[in-house]
């Protein structure tokens, strides 16, 4: 009896069947994986502080700097009158003056100042003579006319020394000699002294200035003056000595 072939191509045809859906089993499961690896998000990881790369820092650009601006003050009150060969005050006196000491009267309005200022000297073991600080028009003519004729009439030489009558700050009661003793006659040799260098290094924090200073001859018109002291105020006497500047220069700079 012959077998019929249908049965083998029957098994033949299911093993086949078996295998392709094995097979694409296989690649639907491989697609699968591919795609959900694509769509995962990249995995972030825990980065401890020691471990961690800071950016360098921002670096903030230098300002260009600007020139100091002078102190914000009323340059017509009474601190800063300008008394000089330039700008005469006739016979202008302080309308109040105040005892301080060695028979020497200030201007009422910064005697404290003056006082104070001395004071801090003395305690800074220093000795301290005030030989002149207020002078009127008629005594400032008297020594004026003196140094005249101690240098044989030449009037021009003698300014240098000794303003005239109404050009002098001894007139506005604003300004004091002062040494660490009585000297019949004073000169540069002055600024050695204990005193002058403590009071120049200080005389700012009472509002005081070295009116006549050496570099600023050609401007003051007076010699250097290593014992006059003017009372300015404390903000503009810093901002003078500060910026290196005569009482001229400063007020220029309100012009």
């Amino acid at each position: 009896m012959t077998k019929s072939k249908y049965p083998v191509v029957g098994i033949i045809l299911i093993f086949l069947l078996f295998v392709l859906g094995l097979l694409m089993l296989v690649r639907t499961r491989a697609v699968r994986e591919e795609s959900d690896t694509l769509a995962s998000p990249v995995p972030t990881y825990f980065v401890f502080p020691s471990m961690a790369v800071s950016a360098p820092p921002k670096t903030t650009p230098t300002p260009t700097p600007t020139p100091d601006t002078p102190p914000r003050i009323d340059i017509e009150s009474w601190q800063y009158v300008l008394a000089s060969a330039t700008s005469p005050i006739g016979d202008y006196a302080p309308p109040q003056l105040a005892a301080i000491e060695n028979g020497q009267q200030f201007d009422s309005r910064a005697a404290v100042s003056l006082q104070n200022f001395i004071a801090g000297a003395r305690a800074a073991g220093l000795n301290v003579c005030l030989s002149s600080a207020y002078r009127d028009y008629y005594t400032q003519q008297y020594l004026y006319n003196r140094k005249v004729g101690q240098l044989g009439g030449d009037k021009a030489a003698a300014a240098r020394i000794v303003l005239p009558p109404g050009t002098s700050e001894h007139q506005l009661g604003l300004c004091a000699d002062i040494t660490d003793q009585y000297y019949e006659v004073k000169n540069e040799a002055l600024e050695n002294t204990a005193l002058f260098q403590w009071m120049q290094e200080h005389c700012a924090e009472y509002g005081f200035i070295v009116r006549y200073p050496k570099d600023k001859q050609d401007i003051t018109g007076v010699m250097f003056e290593p014992w006059h002291f003017r009372y300015v105020g404390e903000e503009a006497a810093q901002y003078m000595v500060d910026h290196n500047l005569c009482l001229e220069e400063f007020l220029a700079l309100y012009k």
